[in-house]
């Protein structure tokens, strides 16, 4: 019973120094010999070592890249925006009826204005306007339309389809008309927002 106590006792001893052993040495990757992995060069055939910890970091920032790309929601960004708008129906609003609302300088907080604008932000319109300005951002055109009796002053956020739109927007002056089939989004500067808007 005592040399079967002892036998395991060793056994286990021996199987701890080893795997104390195994914890402190390397295998190179050249000649395959064991040595330790404090030493930066094979004692056995003077290969430079490389450190496992770059390839871990180089790994390790791969990881969270890939991460971070599957955690960001797809921008499908303003040509599905424009595709929707192209296939969405036109809302029946009548354009006279919105400029006596908001081309009266009414403050932003008026209670008739604020209702108006709750009934139709959202909305689908499709108008001639007279242009005052255009001006270039990134991948679209911001152009201010003049008020009148017959349509409020808007500002369109158009997103030109093709060159010949493009040139259009890029040279156009004021007093020129733009047709436009486009989603009110709110109020911005007094100006009825509409945005996407595209030419038709």
């Amino acid at each position: 019973m005592r040399t079967g106590f002892l036998i395991k006792f060793h056994c286990n001893v021996i199987k701890e120094k080893i795997m104390n052993q195994s914890a402190m040495l390397r295998v190179c990757k050249s000649c395959g010999e064991d040595f330790a992995k404090s030493v930066k060069e094979c004692p056995h055939c003077g290969k430079t070592v490389q450190s496992g910890m770059l390839l871990m970091l180089i790994i390790g920032i791969g990881c969270l890249a890939v991460v971070a790309a599957l955690a960001i929601p797809l921008d499908k960004g303003p040509s599905v925006a424009r595709e929707d708008i192209a296939a969405a129906a036109v809302d029946n609003l009548n354009a006279a009826d919105l400029a006596a609302v908001i081309n009266s300088k009414k403050s932003p907080n008026d209670p008739l204005l604020q209702s108006k604008l709750k009934e139709i932000t959202g909305k689908i319109v499709q108008w001639e306007l007279e242009v005052f300005v255009s001006t270039k951002s990134a991948d679209s055109y911001q152009v201010v339309t003049k008020p009148t009796a017959a349509a409020p002053g808007t500002l369109l956020v158009v997103h030109p389809g093709n060159t010949q739109q493009n040139s259009f927007l890029a040279t156009v002056k004021p007093g020129q008309r733009i047709k436009i089939k486009g989603k009110i989004s709110g109020l911005q500067m007094g100006r009825l927002k509409i945005d996407p808007a595209l030419m038709i």
